[in-house]
């Protein structure tokens, strides 16, 4: 009996595996009939989208060819019949630059302007140099600005013909034992000379310990030169070079520069600067005087000093012109350090000729050995004074201090010539010779003696 009810449950079992294969058969026949019935629908659907494209791109390749002829062949007459101007393929177009030249030599039915380049000069090699013409003026605003702008060009180049190169050159000897060059560059200009010799004005301090000074000119030649004398108080100094040593290229190119009158010049007035603003580079500078009213005291002497809104630099050098050309002032890096020390100041020329003809000419002005500075009026009037200089310095050992002069004095006069100001004291040094005494009438405030007396001193020569 237990044998019989398991094998019932053994054929029920079969029975139900043989439904589930039958299931399973079907179930895999309708997978395998759906699948048939999606995979082609999905190609013919892919191949029409390739279809639909393509033709696509063919119908508009074959319309803009289509267009091209129809454009290409009627535009043509449609111009003609609608008046329209020529298409723009024609061959009678003409092309159109821009510039701001027109050459007048070309063809005049050509409405184009267009860049005039300059005709390459014969033998010339790969360099170009424009010829120079002269510019036509109109009579505009902007056309005297550009014709002014050009005369104070040609005016600079002119001064720039008398700025010469300075090298002091000094000879040392190193941590190694070598014996080695030292350089110290400046400027000088030309503003002497006679049938022997130029004669250059140069800074003395870059000079003043030089075993040999070598010159140079805008053609780069080189000579050797000679210190002849110098003023330290100015620091200034004279450099002479034969004019036989000159080649003949340098003869055609320098010029000896003209002086000016620095006593009419004022504030807002426009100068040409030329020189070296850096310390290294020659350049030319425009700009404007911006005060011109300052004084620096040295000794026996005042230099009238100005400023300009030129570049400044503490290693600047050079010359300031007026709009003739002609140099009103040398610019300075060490006198007037104290008066604006930020802007480009300049010495007055008008107070270096006397001091840089002397030096030419082998000679020194006299030693007095004193500072001196101009009284304002109302210390003039507090001391019941007309005029007169104070005595602001007085340096040891100097002839001044050896005739009893201090500190605090008032110079009255000068061998009975009043004295105003200190450049006519200077004045007056200047055209003294040595040996030759000067009485000098000083009033000196006391309560003890008379304010008023005279003393006598005898000037030496400087630099001796």
């Amino acid at each position: 009996m237990g044998k019989l009810k398991k094998n019932k449950e053994t054929n029920v079992t079969s029975e139900e595996i043989k439904e589930d294969k039958i299931m399973t058969e079907e179930t895999d026949a309708e997978t395998s009939v759906i699948q048939e019935q999606i995979k082609p629908w999905h190609k013919r659907k892919f191949k029409k989208v390739l279809s639909v494209v393509g033709f696509s791109l063919l119908a508009g390749i074959i319309f803009g060819i289509a267009a091209r002829f129809v454009f290409k062949y009627s535009d043509g007459v449609i111009s003609k019949i609608f008046g329209l101007n020529q298409p723009y393929d024609t061959p009678n177009s003409m092309p159109v630059t821009i510039s701001p030249v027109q050459d007048q030599d070309k063809n005049a039915n050509n409405p184009g302007v267009y860049i005039k380049t300059p005709d390459k000069t014969e033998g010339s090699g790969a360099d170009i140099t424009p010829t120079a013409s002269p510019r036509q003026y109109d009579g505009t605003a902007l056309s005297d600005y550009r014709q002014a702008m050009d005369e104070m060009h040609t005016k600079a180049e002119n001064v720039l013909k008398g700025v010469v190169n300075i090298e002091g050159i000094t000879s040392v000897v190193n941590w190694l034992g070598e014996t080695v060059d030292q350089s110290e560059k400046t400027l000088g200009i030309i503003v002497g000379e006679n049938p022997n010799n130029l004669y250059i004005l140069t800074y003395y301090d870059k000079v003043k310990t030089a075993d040999r000074i070598e010159l140079s000119f805008r053609s780069r030649n080189s000579y050797t030169v000679s210190l002849l004398n110098y003023d330290e108080s100015f620091n200034m100094a004279v450099l002479t070079l034969p004019k036989q040593a000159l080649r003949q290229e340098d003869i055609s190119s320098i010029a000896l520069l003209e002086m000016g009158n620095s006593d009419s010049i004022f504030s807002g007035m426009p100068v040409i600067a030329v020189g070296s603003f850096d310390g290294e580079h020659e350049v030319i500078e425009y700009g404007m005087i911006t005060n011109d009213n300052s004084v620096e005291y040295i000794t026996d002497a005042s230099i009238g000093i100005f400023t300009t809104n030129v570049e400044h630099s503490e290693k600047g050098e050079g010359v300031m012109a007026d709009l003739d050309g002609k140099v009103i002032g040398i610019i300075t890096r060490k006198i007037g350090a104290d008066i604006m020390p930020n802007v480009n100041k300049c010495m007055r020329v008008n107070d270096l000729i006397q001091m840089a003809e002397k030096l030419c000419n082998g000679e020194n002005r006299v030693y007095f050995g004193i500072k001196a500075g101009n009284i304002p009026m109302w210390v003039l009037r507090e001391n019941n004074l007309e005029n007169g200089i104070s005595v602001n310095n007085v340096e040891p050992s100097s002839p001044a201090s050896d005739a009893g002069l201090r500190k605090g004095d008032f110079i009255i006069s000068v061998n009975g010539v009043k004295i105003n100001e200190v450049k006519e004291f200077s004045d007056i040094l200047m055209k003294t010779e040595e040996g030759s005494p000067l009485e000098i009438e000083v009033y000196r405030e006391s309560k003890t003696q008379e304010p008023y007396f005279s003393v006598v001193v005898n000037p030496v020569k400087r630099n001796n």
